[in-house]
C-alpha cells in the first residue's frame, strides 16, 4: 500500500487551520450535493405528511405504524433540522460567491491582454486577415471597428506583435451576485416563514364579535356581518363576510371576503372557508359577576344522543366548568325516535361538567331564550342564536424577503442574459506581404457570442477590403453572409 505524506504548514495557527477547513467544506461541491439531496428528502417527507401515503404504508406494513404515527406528528417545515439545512445552504452559497469575487473583478478591471499564436490557432472559432498593410494600419482599422461597436479595447505591444483584448458589457458578470443573493434570501425567507409563520385553519368568529389571531401577533379580526344565499335545494350558493382587521387597537383593513376572494394585510392573509351558527350564552356567579359572555359555536360535533343535533362546548374558566350546548334537531323528520330532547326553536340544552377530573355526574337542563336559569351556584342565560364565519389565517413573515429575492433574481437574470459579456482576443503581427490579423472570441458555448464575433469580423472585412479565412465550429450555420450591423457604428 502506498504511503501518503501530509505536509502541514508549521506557521499556521490551529484557528487558521479550522477556519480553512470550514471554508473548504462550504466550498465543496460534494457537500452541497448531499445538502441539497437531504433538503429534497425533507421536502418530500413534509409534503407527503398531508397525504394518504403514510396511512397506506401503515396499512401495508403494520410494523411501521409507530413510524407512521411519528411521521404525522412531525411538522417538518417548522423543525430545527429543516432550518439548519437551509442555513447551511445559505452559508455555502455566500461563501462560494465570496470566493468568486476576486476572479470576477479581475476579469472586469484588469483582464489579461496578451495571448499566444498557439492559442489562436487552436481555437475552434477564429478569423484571420492576410493584408498588404502595415501592422499600425491594420491595428488602427481594427480598433476603430471595435470602438464603433462599443467594445472596450486594451492593447499590449510584445516585440513586433500587437496584442488586443476587447470586451463589451463587462459589468454583466456582476449579475451573478444579485442572483446568488436572491438564492440566499429565498432560503432565509424559508427559515423565517417556517419558524415564525403559521396557518390557523379553524379561526371562528361570531357576528359582531372581535377575536385575536394570536400566535404572538397583535392582529384582531371583527366580523361585522355575514351574508349567505341558497339554491332551491337548500345548498349554500354564495356566502361572504364583512370583516375589519385591527393591528393592535387601530383598524387597518375593512372589506368583504368570500371563498375565492381573500383579504391580506402585510404578511397575513384571511380566507373565507365555511360558516355556521352558535348560541350566545351569559353566565354569572351569585354576586352578579359575569364569568362568561361569549358565543358557543354549534356544529363542531353532533350530540351523541341525537346525530342530527349540532353541539359545541367551551370552558367557564372562572368556575372551572365545561359547558356543552346542544341545539334543536336540524332534521326532525329524520329518525324522530332519536330526538330524545325534543328541543323547540328558541331552546338550548346545557350540560355542565367539572374540569377538576372528579367523578361528579354532569348536569343537564333545557334553557329557553331570554329566561335565566340557575344551575348550582351559577346563573345561565341563552341570549340569542348568532351566525359565525370560519376563516383560515395564513401568516408568513418571510413574504417581504421572497419579494426582494424575486426582484434580485429577475434583475440578475435580465442583466446577465440581455447584456451578455462579449470578449475577443486578437494579435496583429507581421506577415510575408504585410500585416496579419488573427482574432478569436471567448465564447466556447455561446452561439450568440460567436454571432457577435463574426459580425465584428464582417465590419473589419468591409473596412479593410480583405476577406478573411474563417474557422467555424462544425454544424454551425454559415455566417459569412451575415449583414453588418451598422446601427452599432
Amino acid at each position: 500500500m502506498a504511503e501518503t505524506t501530509v505536509h502541514v504548514n508549521p506557521n499556521r495557527s490551529p484557528i487558521e487551520t479550522v477556519i480553512d477547513r470550514v471554508w473548504r467544506y462550504f466550498c465543496s461541491v460534494r457537500a452541497a450535493i448531499w445538502e441539497i439531496s437531504f433538503l429534497a428528502l425533507l421536502v418530500l417527507i413534509g409534503t407527503l405528511r398531508g397525504s394518504e401515503v403514510p396511512a397506506w404504508i401503515g396499512s401495508g406494513l403494520p410494523a411501521l405504524q409507530p413510524v407512521v404515527d411519528r411521521w404525522y406528528d412531525w411538522d417538518v417545515f417548522r423543525s430545527p433540522v429543516f432550518a439548519v439545512i437551509l442555513a447551511l445552504l445559505s452559508v455555502a452559497i455566500a461563501v462560494c460567491t465570496i470566493n468568486r469575487v476576486p476572479g470576477i473583478w479581475q476579469t472586469i478591471s484588469h483582464p489579461r491582454v496578451s495571448t499566444s499564436q498557439g492559442y489562436l490557432r487552436g481555437a475552434e472559432t477564429s478569423a484571420s486577415f492576410a493584408t498588404t498593410s502595415t501592422v499600425e494600419q491594420v491595428t488602427a482599422v481594427y480598433l476603430g471597428v471595435l470602438a464603433r461597436r462599443r467594445f472596450r479595447v486594451l492593447t499590449e505591444r510584445i516585440g513586433s506583435e500587437t496584442h488586443i483584448y476587447s470586451d463589451k458589457n463587462r459589468y454583466a458578470k456582476l449579475g451573478t451576485f444579485p442572483f446568488h443573493l436572491a438564492l440566499i434570501l429565498l432560503l432565509v425567507g424559508g427559515i423565517v416563514g417556517a419558524h415564525y409563520g403559521f396557518r390557523e385553519r379553524e379561526f371562528i368568529i361570531p357576528v359582531g364579535e372581535t377575536r385575536p389571531v394570536g400566535h404572538g401577533t397583535d392582529l384582531r379580526v371583527q366580523l361585522v356581518q355575514f351574508q349567505d344565499s341558497y339554491t332551491p335545494l337548500g345548498i349554500a350558493n354564495t356566502y361572504e363576510a364583512e370583516i375589519v382587521i385591527y393591528d393592535g387597537d387601530e383598524p387597518v383593513r375593512h372589506g368583504t371576503i368570500s371563498p375565492n376572494s381573500p383579504i391580506s394585510y402585510r404578511t397575513a392573509t384571511f380566507y373565507q372557508t365555511s360558516f355556521g351558527y352558535g348560541a350566545s350564552m351569559r353566565v354569572t356567579d351569585p354576586s352578579g359577576t359575569v364569568l362568561y359572555d361569549e358565543t358557543v359555536n354549534l356544529g363542531i360535533f353532533n350530540f351523541r344522543g341525537n346525530p342530527d343535533a349540532p353541539a359545541g362546548f367551551d370552558d367557564i374558566r372562572g368556575a372551572d366548568v365545561r359547558m356543552t350546548v346542544v341545539a334543536p334537531d336540524t332534521q326532525p323528520q329524520n329518525a324522530p325516535d332519536l330526538d330524545t330532547l325534543n328541543l323547540l326553536h328558541g331552546q338550548m340544552y346545557v350540560i355542565l361538567k367539572p374540569n377538576d377530573g372528579s367523578t361528579t355526574e354532569p348536569q343537564g337542563i333545557i334553557i329557553d331564550q331570554g329566561q335565566p336559569v340557575q344551575i348550582g351556584d351559577l346563573t345561565f342565560e341563552f341570549q340569542r342564536e348568532v351566525q359565525w364565519s370560519l376563516l383560515q389565517v395564513a401568516y408568513n413573515p418571510g413574504i417581504p424577503i421572497f419579494i426582494i429575492a424575486s426582484v434580485l433574481l429577475i434583475g440578475g437574470l435580465v442583466f446577465t442574459f440581455y447584456f451578455p459579456l462579449r470578449r475577443i482576443r486578437a494579435i496583429v503581427s507581421e506577415g510575408p506581404q504585410g500585416a496579419i490579423l488573427t482574432a478569436v472570441p471567448l465564447a466556447k458555448r455561446d452561439w450568440s457570442g460567436k454571432r457577435e464575433f463574426f459580425r465584428t469580423i464582417d465590419a473589419v472585412a468591409e473596412t479593410l477590403g480583405v476577406e478573411p479565412s474563417r474557422k467555424k465550429p462544425a454544424g454551425i450555420a454559415d455566417w459569412e453572409r451575415l449583414p453588418v450591423d451598422r446601427s452599432a457604428g
